[in-house]
């Protein structure tokens, strides 16, 4: 129900001794309108006397025959028409939605008779009103042959209009009904009747169901059905039952009832797809490019160009395509076939197989080889008691016999077992291991020597390291060296210098080629040191304590320094 239908209604039916109100003003008080001409209750102002026509005798100059003629007057243009703010375009008049709240104040001679506000009638121009308050209000206007043009009647709890553009109907609360000049409206609660221009319509059962069409779209809304519909003509959706939905978004498609069946069309894509759970059972095509899915319960079926698969879950399965084929049927067999040569047959007894290169390989729970550029032959049942591989281009054979595996190729040899390995690269190193932690490799530049996980030992042309561990670390290099006692003695030496800590007592040393540089310190008792111009000496650090440093000597006492010459002149700065 619109806003401009509903205003006119309700201020008809809550005020209707407004209008009363309104049209009792008293004649005295009227005043025209400026640009209306007055009506007989108000005569015309006298006009003014006119000027005498002037004489042409007195006194008026002659024309001079030989003066240039006067030029013609310029012509105003005419004034802008100016635009009244308070009409609405025709175009978008219709789209405001201004209501009709009735003619405007009629102007004119008013003539009145009855017990006025009570009980009266008067008339002014073509505009009559009879009014009982608070029971009966009636407004006309007539043309001139006194035809009524429109009407306004309020009767009690009924107000009814009537004029050429709109019409209302209102017994309130029971019943409403007005017209326009496009639709007409109709409520008699809790049911709506609307109709408009172009075939639309609304039609209402509140709360139970709501009803449209129109040119753009409708709806239809059933809520206690839990059903609930809107479409236009680009989209659409519908929920029905609160299980069935529809969906649409230009040329796609979704529909299904949860959860039994679920479907939808994709008319750009070329799309579309079903799916219907209890039955297990799902299909999708894509017709672009030619693709299709199928399963029906256990059964997959899948086409592509140049492809094809089928497979029956899960004992069956088989895919095609431009390259291959590959067919299972289990426990029976599994096959499959390239065009480049490759091939494989499984079966619980045997395999056969054959790579590109054209070699072929045999497997079977007691005997397997394979045949190509290399061979390699395994025997025993299930796991191999013997295998030997050999490739003839670099000479190569390796051997398993039992628990024991050997290799042989021009450049060394190996063997191996639970207890016991040996490495040897000729000419390059040789590696011992022997159960469980022993192992010792020998290389051409140095030596390794290692009992899990205690004792590393190693050496090679620059480096070295011995661990004990966990009491002892030693590792050296060519710049620096660190070596750890752990916990008694700590000793990091580098190029900037040593590092010593014994027990309690610390050594810092660094390097200077003027003279010794360090320091000495028997924590906490006392320190001493040596520097290239100088010496120092203290006890508790500082409680007693001497510095020389050059020429500058100096006194500690108490923790106090006392200067017992006087100190050189800081350095210029550059």
């Amino acid at each position: 129900m619109s806003l401009r239908k509903v205003v006119p209604l309700l201020v008809a039916l809550a005020g209707a001794s407004l209008p009363l109100v309104a049209r009792a003003q008293d004649p005295g008080d009227f005043k025209p309108a400026p640009g209306v001409a007055p009506t007989a209750s108000a005569p015309p102002a006298s006009a003014p006397p006119a000027e005498p026509p002037a004489d042409p005798a007195a006194g008026a100059p002659k024309a001079d025959p030989y003066a240039e003629p006067p030029p013609p007057p310029k012509k105003k243009k005419p004034a802008p028409k100016e635009e009244d703010p308070l009409i609405i375009p025709e175009g978008i008049k219709d789209d405001l939605g201004s209501s009709h709240f009735g003619e405007d104040k009629p102007l004119g001679s008013r003539t009145r008779t009855g017990i006025w506000p009570l009980a009266y009638k008067e008339r002014i121009a073509n505009v009559i009103t009879s009014a009982v308050f608070p029971f009966y209000y009636d407004r006309k206007t007539v043309d001139d042959s006194n035809a009524v043009t429109d009407r306004e009647s309020f009767y009690g709890l009924y107000y009814k209009k009537r004029s050429k553009l709109h019409d209302v109907d209102a017994a309130f609360p029971l019943f409403f009904r007005w017209r326009d000049d496009k639709t007409t409206t109709t409520v008699v609660p809790p049911v709506l009747w609307r109709d408009g221009p172009k075939g639309e319509w609304h039609r209402w059962l509140a709360p139970l169901f709501f009803a449209s069409s129109q040119p753009d779209g409708g709806y239809f809304h059933a809520p206690a059905l839990l059903t609930f519909s809107h479409h236009s003509p680009k989209k659409a959706f519908s929920l029905i039952g609160g299980i069935g939905y529809y969906d649409r978004k230009d040329r796609d498609v979704d529909w299904g009832v949860v959860p039994f069946v679920f479907a939808g069309r994709d008319s750009d894509k070329l799309t579309s797809y079903f799916f219907i759970p209890p039955l297990l059972t799902y299909h999708h095509e894509d017709r672009d490019s030619s693709k299709q899915t199928t399963v029906v319960g256990p059964v997959l079926y899948k086409t592509a160009p140049g492809k094809v698969v089928l497979d029956v879950f899960p004992l069956f399965l088989h895919s095609r395509d431009d390259d291959s084929t590959a067919t299972t049927l289990l426990p029976f067999f599994h096959t499959s076939r390239r065009k480049d040569g490759k091939s494989l047959l499984a079966t619980p007894l045997f395999i056969l197989g054959r790579d590109t290169e054209g070699g072929r390989t045999i497997v079977t729970p007691l005997y397997s080889q394979y045949r190509g550029r290399t061979t390699l032959d395994l025997a025993g049942p299930i796991i191999p008691l013997f295998a030997h591989y050999h490739d003839p281009d670099l000479y190569r054979h390796r051997w398993l016999t039992g628990p024991i595996f050997t290799t042989y190729d021009p450049t060394g040899w190996s063997v191996l077992t639970p207890l016991f390995g040996h490495w040897h690269d000729y000419g390059v190193s040789r590696t011992t291991w022997v159960f469980p932690t022993f192992h010792h490799v020998t290389e051409v530049d140095g030596w390794t020597f290692n009992v899990h996980p205690f004792l590393y030992l190693g050496k090679d042309k620059t480096n070295s390291h011995s661990v004990l561990a966990p009491v002892f670390w030693d590792f050296v290099t060519p710049k620096k060296r660190a070596t750890v006692v752990f916990p008694v003695f700590w000793r990091f030496a580098d190029e900037e210098g040593t590092t010593q800590l014994a027990l309690n007592s610390l050594y810092l040393e660094r390097p200077s080629t003027k003279g010794p540089n360090w320091d000495f310190y028997f924590l906490p008792l006392f320190h001493v040191g040596e520097q290239p111009q100088g010496n120092s000496w203290d006890v508790l650090f500082g409680f007693v304590g001497y510095k020389r440093d050059g020429g500058h000597k100096q006194l500690k006492l108490f923790w106090i320094p006392i200067d017992l010459t006087k100190p050189p002149a800081p350095a210029a700065k550059k």
